[in-house]
């Protein structure tokens, strides 16, 4: 058996290599036969030797912890005869990591637990300088759940038990823009049934069981704030989770985005952002829709609103009543608007098709600047 004083002597020795929690990981287990994983309170491995990772190969391969090895680790299930010691690393009050031991049998637990106590004391700083760059101190087990939501596929076991079936909504802050934390326990207080997934600069969250009559709610809660974000539309399946919150993250990050509205919502952003990255494709290719051109002339020349008209009633899905209502128009008003409309471009734009290609040409012409004349975009 090992004794606790030459384990102090192996990690002040480990403290002068780099990388140094590898370096612990390796000395210890070659001196204890023990495998040893450093995970932060975000399933991160910071470390882990050569056993523990056969023992563990999927997490030590991905380098954070899965949710079927917590499962084995944190249910304290017996592994080929192997067990585990558990030992938190605490920041304060608040667990920020733990120190995992896996050694064979039953025999020793007591010498591994106070080893765990060692090594968990000595090795505080490293959690703590990594525990700096989230705002969030989650159980474990959410960390574990919100990355499989967004980054890996998302086990039975882990749906079923917490996400049940409904639709959902992904809510994007970033960090830089700050409230973070404050926004989190806002919409919290707005919608329960939530999961927090954390990025080094951006926070993401999981409503579930939403319908779709509560979006609008969501939305008004959330614009109350007056705090930048971006909101995907309402969705159906889990495995959706990764793609919106790359659509989210190219939200926040387009260049556009800085002067919209603070809440910018997937179904507004879509069209806009597409037309916006292959408007210098579209421009290089000399493509000009003559439709939308000649509205832009006739507004010119008579001094009427017929192309900006258009757009509002495209951008409502071609429903009379809730345009007029956004143009601040009489409904026979845009009735007359329509029917000219339809005279310039010799088309209908209610055919689904037309005018979907309308719309695109003409957020393709106001994401140009071509469109001088044009309002801002709803």
């Amino acid at each position: 058996m090992f004794e606790i004083e030459n384990c102090y002597r192996i990690i002040f020795e480990a403290m002068l290599e780099e990388p140094v929690l590898l370096s612990i990981a390796e000395r210890i287990e070659q001196y204890t036969n023990a495998g040893l994983a450093f995970v932060t309170g975000t399933g991160k491995l910071m470390a882990c030797s050569h056993l523990w990772s056969m023992v563990f190969p999927v997490s030590a391969g991905k380098t954070y912890l899965t949710f079927e090895d917590y499962v084995a680790i944190y249910g304290r299930e017996k592994m080929d005869g192997q067990s585990c010691c558990v030992t938190p690393v605490y920041g304060g009050k608040m667990v920020i990591g733990h120190v995992v031991l896996v050694y064979g049998g039953e025999e020793g637990e007591e010498q591994f637990q106070k080893l765990g106590l060692v090594l968990a004391e000595n090795v505080k700083r490293f959690f703590e300088e990594e525990q700096k760059a989230f705002i969030f101190k989650q159980p474990l087990k959410e960390y574990i759940i919100g990355r499989m939501l967004f980054e890996d596929e998302l086990t039975e076991a882990a749906e079923e038990d917490y996400c049940p079936e409904g639709k959902y909504i992904v809510i994007l802050f970033c960090k830089k823009d700050g409230r973070a934390e404050e926004l989190v326990a806002r919409i919290r207080s707005i919608w329960n049934c939530i999961h927090v997934y954390e990025e080094r600069d951006a926070v993401f969250i999981l409503l579930y069981l939403v319908k779709e009559q509560d979006s609008d709610v969501i939305c008004a809660g959330i614009e109350a704030e007056k705090q930048r974000c971006c909101i995907s539309d309402v969705f159906s399946k889990l495995s959706l989770c990764r793609c919106k919150k790359n659509i989210l993250k190219r939200m926040a990050c387009a260049e556009e985005s800085q002067k919209t509205a603070p809440v910018r919502k997937e179904k507004d952003w879509m069209m806009r952002g597409m037309y916006t990255y292959t408007v210098p494709l579209i421009q290089k290719a000399g493509l000009t829709d003559y439709s939308i051109e000649q509205l832009i002339l006739e507004d010119e020349k008579n001094n009427t609103e017929l192309y900006y008209s258009l757009k509002v009633y495209l951008l409502c899905e071609n429903n009379v009543t809730a345009a007029a209502k956004r143009l601040h128009i009489h409904r026979n008003t845009l009735v007359y608007r329509l029917k000219r409309i339809r005279e310039i471009i010799d088309g209908d734009m209610n055919d689904y098709e037309t005018s979907r290609g309308l719309l695109a040409f003409i957020m393709m012409n106001d994401a140009a600047g071509q469109n001088i004349r044009s309002k801002s975009a709803l």
